[in-house]
């Protein structure tokens, strides 16, 4: 009896370790330039503890921001160079470069409305993080791009693992979107045909989701939909079966356009950012 209840308080012990308990959001600052007036993707630096990158959807030109996590100051704008183009970026990821790589690359989503122009739709570019982010511009160069094609109109998530695999989600009406993990066809020049049965089980009323991250210790992710966020723990490492589970739903204060979420390096907290000019950026600190 004694062995038996033990074992039932190691179980009840090990479930409440997975449920998250987050803070409500805190405003860190607010976006203090014009030029980043469409916030559409967010992303921690692995190299460059307390940066975040972000990005404007479609009409820029090919820009990274770094901004500072503790006030949302601009800290540089990171040109993209050899002929990346902004056709609709939706989201932004840091991870790996390459499975067992100690260098860490940003992976910029150009997953907007590929009906719009297929030929520049549904790449992903890989950078380099910048080793210095001490001069207020530079040009990176493109490490390589990843194209693809799928029956999906668009996706505006990209997820990275530390493995170095790319996951995308689609964005449809009602939020069960596909789920894919993208084969490392990197550099080759015709897009390879990928598809996915793997559906995210959530339902919303809006097309959904709009972001989504992995936390770079890989247990944790976070899907993005216009009024929810929702949370999975993933010990395993199989993302495609835990978005068939029910997800936590964490706290989230409503931002009318908000396209973006990522976790923070030490993966114990994320932020929101909303579109528009002068935007608060919001930190969400997990309590356990």
């Amino acid at each position: 009896m004694a062995v038996q209840l033990l074992l039932a308080l190691a179980s009840c012990v090990a479930v409440h370790a997975q449920i998250p308990n987050f803070g409500n959001g805190l405003v860190m600052g607010y976006i203090g330039t014009p030029i980043i007036d469409e916030a559409s993707g967010l992303a921690a630096s692995q190299l460059h503890e307390g940066i975040l990158y972000t990005h404007n959807d479609h009409g820029d030109a090919p820009h990274i921001y770094a901004i500072n996590a503790s006030d949302a100051s601009l800290v540089s704008t990171l040109t993209i160079g050899s002929g990346a183009t902004n056709h609709d970026w939706e989201d932004v990821a840091v991870g790996p470069c390459s499975n067992g790589a100690t260098t860490f690359c940003i992976y910029i989503a150009d997953t907007g409305f590929s009906s719009a122009n297929a030929e520049v739709a549904n790449i992903i570019y890989r950078v380099q993080e910048p080793a210095s982010l001490t001069d207020k511009y530079q040009t990176l160069t493109v490490d390589s791009t990843l194209k693809f094609n799928w029956t999906e109109e668009e996706s505006q998530a990209v997820m990275v693992d530390p493995q170095a695999n790319v996951y995308i989600v689609s964005n449809v009406l009602g939020g069960r979107g596909t789920f894919l993990k993208l084969p490392p066809a990197w550099g080759q020049a015709v897009p390879t045909n990928v598809a996915s049965t793997t559906t995210l089980l959530i339902r919303t009323s809006h097309h959904d989701p709009t972001a989504a991250d992995i936390s770079p210790d890989g247990k944790r992710l976070l899907i993005k939909a216009k009024y929810h966020v929702y949370y999975w723990n993933v010990p395993d490492g199989d993302y495609l079966a835990a978005v068939t589970k029910h997800p936590y739903e964490l706290p989230y204060i409503h931002e009318s356009l908000g396209e973006s979420i990522c976790w923070n390096y030490k993966s114990d907290a994320y932020f929101t950012l909303g579109e528009g000019h002068y935007k608060p950026l919001y930190q969400y600190q997990s309590r356990s």
